[in-house]
């Protein structure tokens, strides 16, 4: 039988960030977890299960103050797992998230699981927890200047504040990856890769970093390191459509054309309308010498792909030279 125990979590999406996909919004998501006693639990595991337009997970944990951040979520219903030893898992159904504007404190919900409710609750009065800044003091507000600095472009006074933080919670893997978003913006290649690995090895279930250096490494030609780490990142979160879509393509570009085709065929299953997915099939093809198969997805890439799509000339001249 599950542990139950009292947990208090406070959540925010406190900072707008580019949108990964154009009709959906994301945001940070922050929050903390305490037990009924107000104190903070480190070392939580919490899931974020996405339930909106295209299912995602997210992955990331509490640190020394309960405090747990994961940047770049899409905005929506979300369900919210947080699991320990000796709390086991608690769930939280259908959470919204979405962006907060200028908040002086995230919302705080108390989500009761006692199997007798303290007095104070029977009564109608909510047990007293620790504040935010009791929780987190500087080093939520040095997170939240860096989250605030990274969005506005401001990239030496978020690398700034997060390197604060790092001084005070030096494992907590979502602040190296805001270090590495940053560090990589500026232009500074080592300082990002280095803190994307850190971010990797403290969190062993954590995609973003790979995601990220996946993308920096093929960028510097270094392929063959990209693409172990656009396996991993695909290994762990496989419904991240654009992790799976670098990983085709680096198998692609890399000579692996069984690969690439495989990678490919699941990423149409789960975007049937991505007409670029078709274009990159038809040239896998090729490679693989099946040219009847080829020359058709090409066509479906031209017959349904905008006219002043990247790829369009190039499919039309290569569909030309194969039907001669």
């Amino acid at each position: 039988m599950t542990p139950r125990k009292t947990v208090l979590v406070a959540l925010a999406a406190l900072l707008a960030v580019p949108a990964v996909v154009a009709a959906q919004a994301t945001c940070n998501a922050e929050g903390y977890v305490f037990d009924k006693e107000g104190n903070a639990l480190a070392g939580v595991k919490v899931d974020l299960v996405y339930k909106g337009h295209m299912p995602q997970k997210y992955h990331t944990k509490t640190d020394k103050t309960g405090r747990f951040v994961h940047v770049n979520v899409w905005e929506g219903p979300y369900d919210l797992v947080f699991s320990a030893e000796g709390i086991g898992e608690v769930t939280v159904s259908d959470f919204p998230i979405r962006q907060v504007y200028a908040p002086d404190k995230p919302p705080t919900f108390r989500i009761g699981l006692s199997a007798a409710p303290p007095k104070e609750e029977a009564e109608g009065k909510a047990p007293e927890g620790p504040s935010r800044e009791d929780a987190a003091g500087a080093l939520a507000a040095d997170l939240d200047r860096g989250n605030a600095a990274l969005g506005e472009g401001r990239l030496d006074d978020a690398i700034a504040a997060y390197e604060a933080v790092a001084d005070q919670a030096p494992d907590l893997p979502q602040v190296h990856h805001n270090l590495g978003l940053a560090y990589r913006k500026k232009g500074d290649a080592e300082k990002a890769k280095a803190s994307f690995r850190q971010a990797a090895d403290l969190d062993p279930a954590f995609a973003e970093p790979h995601g990220a250096l996946s993308v920096m490494l093929a960028g510097e030609g270094n392929r063959g390191e990209a693409v172990a780490e656009a396996e991993k990142a695909v290994e762990l979160a496989p419904d991240n459509t654009q992790y799976l879509y670098n990983l085709a393509v680096l198998y692609k570009d890399t000579g692996r054309p069984a690969e690439a085709e495989a990678s490919f065929l699941k990423l149409e299953e789960m975007e049937p309308d991505n007409v670029e997915i078709q274009f990159h099939l038809g040239t896998t093809l090729l490679g693989l010498g099946r040219m009847p198969e080829a020359i058709a997805r090409l066509e479906a890439y031209v017959a349904k792909a905008p006219a002043d799509a990247a790829n369009v000339a190039s499919a039309k001249q290569m569909i030309a030279a194969l039907k001669k």
